[in-house]
């Protein structure tokens, strides 16, 4: 297993300009949440040792990182996972193990007499409040931090830019957002596809991603598959 050492690079955020270079690295991407193509003779995919050296080398240069990218930077390489997601989102939806969440919006629902229904109301938090939470469980402005929020451009610009002016040396943001990570990853960190690969239907099979974990995976793979996430 390669070493969880830190490269001394940084960012390449540069003040406010990071939200326009954060837009323009989302828009150049595919819309494809996940690629597992085959280069240089491996799959590029955690926990592929080979795909691990890569990501080390690319990041956090590369600024945006998809969910397998995004996984070992989480996992291997020390990034603290950064949701900006309101309260009732990770309520509603789920979220990383681990994480840490600190919302960069207020979010409630109440009961519309109008509507007969539960709306969502949000109000804003101001950035110097959101900015001194976040120091208090990551003071230390050289922690690399991987952003979070939902689709990966709904909050996720304005934490990023904010904390490039705030002096934090090591960003990235998670390209797509929990939703894309949700969809390739569960809340104990396994896969839960296993696309690219010989599936193996039969009971007792590998769960660690590479083969199917049991005879109900088709099922499952095709309902995350299926799965549209709610809207906020």
């Amino acid at each position: 297993m390669l070493s969880k050492a830190i490269s001394s690079k940084t960012s390449g955020f540069q003040g406010a300009a990071v939200q326009a270079r954060f837009a323009r690295s989302v828009r150049a991407s595919s819309s494809k949440l996940v690629v597992r193509a085959q280069e240089g003779g491996y799959i590029r995919e955690y926990p592929v040792p080979e795909f691990i050296a890569e990501v080390t080398e690319a990041f956090p240069d590369k600024m945006i990182a998809n969910a397998e990218e995004a996984r070992v930077l989480f996992s291997e390489l020390g990034y603290k996972f950064l949701d900006v997601r309101p309260e009732a989102e990770l309520d509603a939806t789920g979220k990383v193990k681990q994480c840490i969440n600190i919302p960069i919006m207020n979010a409630k629902f109440r009961y519309d007499t109008e509507k007969k229904e539960k709306v969502l109301e949000k109000s804003e938090i101001p950035e110097e409040e959101w900015l001194a939470s976040v120091a208090k469980v990551i003071p230390d402005k050289s922690t690399p931090i991987l952003v979070c929020c939902s689709d990966g451009t709904a909050y996720s610009m304005d934490a990023l830019g904010a904390l490039d002016e705030a002096g934090y040396e090591t960003l990235v943001g998670l390209k797509g957002g929990f939703y894309a990570w949700y969809r390739v990853w569960d809340a104990n960190l396994r896969r839960r596809r296993g696309d690219g690969y010989t599936e193996a239907y039969e009971h007792g099979a590998d769960s660690c991603g590479i083969h199917a974990s049991g005879a109900g995976f088709a099922e499952m793979a095709d309902k995350i598959e299926a799965w549209v996430p709610p809207k906020f």
